[in-house]
């Protein structure tokens, strides 16, 4: 979309919370649900996703070192392995797929590293803390702009003086070394009002080589958003309440499409819901 007429040209200069259209890239149709799948009991507590396949996503539960592989034309689970023997338990908060290996990350900023293991069995794994929980409770990873890096991004700071930003880290799992600073600490102020500000609490985060941008989810006020790393906003949208009581992970698809896991209740059961790309 381009500006036309002096008129609209002055809005969108001053339009302070509006995203920079004319660098927008990628949207979906959140409009139109192309699917919605609810989970079996054992995802109830679905949280992280990543992309499995042309037509599939890995997923998980916060408390157990499970991976499920759900098919995305009927929502069922396909295959699914665990990590240890007997199955790890930890606070897990996102997981990433890349070159046959799993990566799964806690809320203390330690990744577990496991093979892709067959359906029902069983696999050793790797713990490596990446010094991310020194500084805040991590959310959710997703592999970074060069190979064997991950990027992490943070729910809440644990220090005064990183809060209110956005916060992601940057670790290399061949380096192995502890995150020292964040990779990116971008201004909300320039994106958010300050309602949104106040309940801004990031639950999922997925880089897009091809736009060179982070999707990011805040379960809390259910707002999803696309940013560049140089705090350039390019798309900003409140998902509906009652759609997406509580999104822990997204996905983006090689179609393009957008997956979202809600965690379920008591009463309700984990979801996932699938939108298109708008082309």
């Amino acid at each position: 979309m381009r500006p036309i007429g002096s008129a609209l040209a002055v809005f969108w200069a001053f339009c302070a919370f509006c995203p920079d259209v004319s660098a927008q890239e990628q949207s979906f149709q959140f409009d139109d649900v192309s699917a919605h799948f609810q989970m079996a009991r054992g995802l109830t507590e679905i949280s992280g996703l990543a992309a499995a396949s042309e037509n599939s996503v890995y997923a998980h539960n916060d408390e157990h070192g499970i991976i499920y592989e759900i098919g995305l034309t009927d929502g069922a689970v396909t295959a699914a392995f665990a990590l240890g023997d007997p199955t790890v338990k930890a606070d897990f908060e996102g997981v990433a797929a890349v070159d046959g290996r799993i990566y799964l990350v806690t809320s203390t900023g330690l990744v577990f590293e496991a093979p892709i293991g067959a359906h029902r069995g069983r696999v050793r794994y790797n713990i490596f803390d990446t010094g991310a929980g020194e500084f805040c409770e991590v959310e959710g990873i997703t592999p970074g702009p060069e190979p064997a890096e991950f990027l992490l991004i943070c729910k809440t700071s644990h220090q005064p003086a990183l809060e209110g930003g956005l916060l992601v880290f940057k670790w290399s799992v061949d380096e192995r070394t502890p995150v020292r600073a964040p990779w990116l600490n971008l201004s909300l102020s320039e994106m958010l009002t300050s309602e949104e500000r106040k309940k801004f609490r990031p639950s999922a985060i997925e880089w897009r080589e091809q736009n060179e941008s982070l999707f990011i989810l805040s379960a809390r006020n259910q707002l999803f958003l696309n940013v560049r790393a140089d705090g350039t906003l390019l798309l900003k949208k409140t998902l509906a309440p009652a759609a997406h009581p509580q999104a822990e992970g997204i996905a983006i698809m090689p179609s393009g499409a957008l997956v979202i896991a809600d965690e379920g209740t008591m009463r309700l059961p984990g979801a996932l819901t699938i939108y298109k790309s708008v082309d």
